[in-house]
């Protein structure tokens, strides 16, 4: 393979496949190699030290109080709090990712246990067999509330599961028809939810037994049948690989690599060896790919602690939600929209005050606050560019940044509040909404 291992590659990998890292884990990643990087985090394995995750009920909240499991803004803090602190880090992006993928809300399942138990399922299968996530996801209790399916009965059914589960979730709009959407929704009647006594079963008499004919298979279909068709479709794993290129490399991948992924997504019996496959790609690391994508909420807020090793709290999730990505609650079944749509001004000003919060907590007593040639501005400028997880700033932003040095912190006595200013204006700079 001809792409060098360096600093820049490592954190490349680490933007994409976790939530960036602080230089320790940049620098072990340096150490190990690109194979034995990659396989740690697949296998979920810590790249530097193993760092035990703080249950649920021992980790306190702002006020030192313990955290409530049945509230929201308790359960988001928590998650946030995992992918910041998390020694396996793609595990936490790929439950992030299945949580968009199957996108389903708190607003309507109106149930935090609920959200927090599919949550443990996506991260159960976050690296697994996609065919064993999706019949999952179809008996789950929050999926089956946020999608009707207790209304699905014989000779009336609801068509609602049956076409997310084709159009978001496996094959996408054009690759099935009006009548499939019907006669899945048959195949699908039966199973329903309890509420009161949290169980799930299939009620017989309810299914409708009578012969189907979907996406041009004939037979007395139920659920899991019906999703054995569905895998049959040759659309299934190019509609996935479009989804994973997507979040993990670039906006517009190219036909052939889009083809690539599907035949390893055919091929292979788990996502984790389909991404291992294409985190060892040449194609991964083409320069053209760094700070391509925009960040969500999570990856800016959860990069931004984890690299800089602070405390989760509360208000850092209430944070995410104002940048538009509320965990536990996705906008509607087609899940966050991303690109573009998470940089409109209100958005924006929501990232420019978080990154003025977390100015402000960083130790600046430190000894090692300068660079070693303290008298060049944009040695200073590198130095907490570097510290902050950002390769690379454009000649423009350099220059910028090296004038605000010069003015606020060589020619001043008082160099903490010219390195606060320093900090936040990296962390609103354009590079640092990139990964």
């Amino acid at each position: 393979m001809g792409v060098n291992w360096t600093n820049a590659e490592a954190v490349h990998l680490l933007l994409r496949a976790g939530f960036g890292g602080a230089e320790s884990e940049v620098n072990a990643c340096v150490a190990l190699g690109r194979e034995e990087t990659v396989r740690r985090l697949i296998a979920g394995e810590a790249l530097t030290e193993t760092v035990a995750l703080t249950p649920f009920d021992q980790l306190s909240a702002d006020s030192k109080k313990a955290l409530d499991p049945l509230q929201l803004g308790d359960q988001q803090m928590y998650w946030l709090y995992r992918m910041v602190n998390s020694s396996a880090p793609l595990i936490e992006k790929m439950t992030l990712f299945w949580h968009g993928h199957f996108a389903t809300a708190n607003y309507k399942v109106k149930n935090v246990t609920l959200m927090v138990q599919q949550n443990e399922l996506f991260r159960k299968y976050a690296l697994s067999n996609y065919k064993e996530l999706v019949l999952a996801i179809g008996k789950d209790p929050a999926m089956m509330i946020w999608l009707d399916v207790n209304r699905n009965k014989k000779n009336k059914p609801n068509e609602n599961y049956a076409r997310e589960v084709m159009e978001l979730f496996t094959l996408g709009i054009g690759q099935y028809t009006e009548t499939d959407v019907k006669e899945a929704a048959r195949a699908f009647t039966g199973w329903t939810y309890n509420e009161k006594e949290n169980k799930v079963a299939f009620n017989p008499k309810q299914h409708d037994n009578d012969s189907k004919t979907l996406l041009g298979e004939k037979g007395n279909l139920d659920g899991d049948e019906t999703i054995d068709i569905i895998f049959h479709q040759k659309s299934l794993s190019t509609f996935l690989a479009l989804k994973l290129l997507n979040y993990f490399a670039t906006d517009n991948p190219s036909d052939s690599w889009v083809q690539q992924v599907a035949a390893l997504i055919t091929q292979k019996a788990t996502i984790g060896e389909v991404l291992h496959e294409l985190f060892m790609s040449d194609d991964f690391y083409n320069p053209d790919l760094r700070l391509s994508l925009i960040k969500t909420p999570a990856d800016y807020v959860a990069g931004i602690l984890r690299t800089m090793q602070l405390h989760v709290a509360k208000g850092h999730a209430q944070a995410m939600r104002k940048m538009g990505q509320e965990l536990f609650s996705p906008p509607d079944v087609a899940g966050w929209r991303g690109g573009v749509s998470w940089l409109n001004t209100n958005l924006l000003l929501a990232r420019y005050q978080f990154a003025e919060s977390i100015a402000t907590q960083i130790n600046y007593k430190q000894a090692d606050t300068a660079p070693k040639q303290a008298e060049r501005p944009e040695e200073w400028v590198k130095l907490w560019s570097q510290r902050l997880g950002i390769t690379q700033l454009s000649d423009k932003t350099m220059q910028g940044l090296s004038a605000y040095v010069e003015d606020t912190i060589l020619h001043t006595k008082q160099k903490n509040a010219g390195l606060r200013g320093l900090v936040q204006l990296l962390l609103i700079s354009p590079e640092a909404q990139m990964k």
